[in-house]
């Protein structure tokens, strides 16, 4: 039961690996084919040589008799005997002389007539005699059917050697048949790896050929797809990232406004409470309506920062870009903020190139080396000097007589923040001034970064080049 269960599961195993291989099912049919073909030719050969042999031997036989005849009748009756004594060995012939009352006979001297292809009869009349002499001639069957048993002996061999040269030519042909379309089959597992690095690189002009042509073909275009659409994918994953860090930005610039306007806001509601109710120092209305007044008007400023920062972060801006001669916006600015300078005794000393055209929204650029400029003026303190200077397309803005911690140079861009929250609220700062100008930089490309020197603080902006 054991071995037939195994060859059960045996003969499972090898159908399941036929149908699965293209080149086991070709070797198995030429090679059945061949064998099949073999057989057939070598059983006709069998069927009809001996017949073409006999025919062939006949006619052969039948000539050479009328050759001995006209050789018998040029010579004599002994020189006959002779003659026809070495035909009947030649041809495995039995003959017989019948004439004058005599009867010779050569070869066997009874005839089988079941072993014989014809006898033949023939009168011949010799030099040295008058009389007639038939002359008969048989032929045996004997070497037809010897070659039948040397044929039926060998078949064995034969049919091994059939079975041999089909299995051999089997092997060769579907080889030769199957191996471009097993390369094919290969090629396109690694299509469905979306591997388009591979092609067929096949020179045949026949179906296969086109066929591979085509997988190349296909495999460029999938790979140019495939390849746009990991770029499009790695720019859409940027512009994810990009909208969850703008997304988290704004989350943290409206809390940081809340909290901006809420102090204010606190300090003129109990203002106005105070006054309205006449607690204590409060009952000086005039005092602290000036406060509060100040106080609106730096919420005012701040609300103002706010609507500028929220007009550049729209998603609908765009830059009024046009030619300005940046020099001239420079000396506007110092000009502008020349008086609050002298206020505070601090000498602003310019050294601005004579003329640089530059192509960019100059409203926000104004604004925002404005802001630099306001901060570095603001910030320094009384009898200290500001330098404003550009040379080919480098602005620098110097304020001496302070310094930064390192540690807060990178969070100066940051909205809202602040140094010093009490001073900076005390001088009207929003802290908003170097976050704009931050974002006016970005959209126009500019380079830009603020370091410690030796006599302050150093504001460096990098223009490109002249567009």
């Amino acid at each position: 039961m054991t071995i037939f269960k195994r060859l059960e599961e045996w003969d499972i195993k090898l159908i399941k690996t036929i149908k699965s291989s293209l080149w086991l099912k070709i070797f198995l049919m030429i090679t059945g084919v061949l064998i099949v073909v073999g057989i057939i030719i070598y059983g006709i050969v069998i069927k009809v040589m001996p017949s073409n042999y006999r025919s062939l031997t006949l006619s052969n036989y039948t000539e050479e008799i009328q050759n001995l005849v006209s050789e018998l009748e040029k010579g004599t009756l002994e020189e006959a005997t002779n003659k026809i004594y070495d035909f009947c060995i030649d041809y495995s012939a039995t003959a017989s002389l019948e004439g004058n009352d005599m009867v010779y006979s050569f070869g066997q001297e009874s005839i089988d007539n079941n072993t014989t292809v014809q006898a033949i009869t023939s009168e011949v009349t010799f030099t040295d005699s008058k009389i007639s002499y038939i002359l008969t001639l048989s032929v045996s069957e004997n070497t037809v059917n010897q070659i039948m048993i040397v044929f039926l002996k060998i078949t064995p061999v034969i049919l091994i050697v059939i079975l041999i040269i089909s299995i051999i030519a089997g092997h060769i042909i579907s080889k030769v048949i199957t191996k471009p379309v097993i390369n094919i089959s290969n090629i396109s597992k690694k299509l469905t790896q979306l591997d388009m690095t591979w092609r067929c690189s096949s020179n045949r002009t026949d179906e296969i050929g086109i066929l591979a042509n085509n997988l190349d073909t296909m495999a460029e275009r999938l790979n140019e797809t495939i390849e746009e659409l990991r770029v499009a994918n790695k720019e859409l994953q940027n512009d994810i990232q990009k909208e969850k860090e703008r997304e988290k930005l704004q989350t943290q610039f409206f809390r940081a406004v809340s909290h901006e306007l809420k102090t204010p806001l606190t300090i003129i509601k109990g203002e106005l409470e105070g006054m309205l109710y006449g607690v204590g120092e409060y009952k000086d209305k005039n005092k602290y309506l000036k406060h509060s007044l100040k106080v609106a008007d730096e919420m005012e400023n701040l609300i103002k920062e706010i609507l500028s920062v929220a007009m550049i972060k729209d998603e609908n801006f765009k830059l009024k870009e046009e030619d300005f001669n940046i020099s001239k916006m420079l000396e506007k600015i110092y000009k502008k903020y020349n008086g609050l300078a002298e206020d505070k005794k601090i000498e602003i000393i310019p050294d601005i190139q004579v003329s640089y055209n530059y192509k960019g929204d100059e409203r926000l650029l104004e604004k925002a080396i404005s802001n630099i400029v306001g901060n570095a003026i603001t910030y320094s303190p009384s009898k200290e000097e500001v330098f404003i200077t550009f040379k080919d397309n480098i602005i620098n803005i110097e304020n001496t007589g302070i310094h930064i911690e390192e540690e807060n140079l990178k969070q100066l861009f940051d909205p809202f923040f602040r140094i010093d929250k009490s001073r900076s609220r005390n001088t009207g700062g929003s802290g908003l001034g170097l976050y704009i100008a931050k974002t006016v930089f970005d959209y126009h490309n500019i380079q830009y970064k603020i370091e410690n020197t030796k006599r302050g603080v150093l504001f460096t902006i990098i223009l490109p080049s002249n567009r």
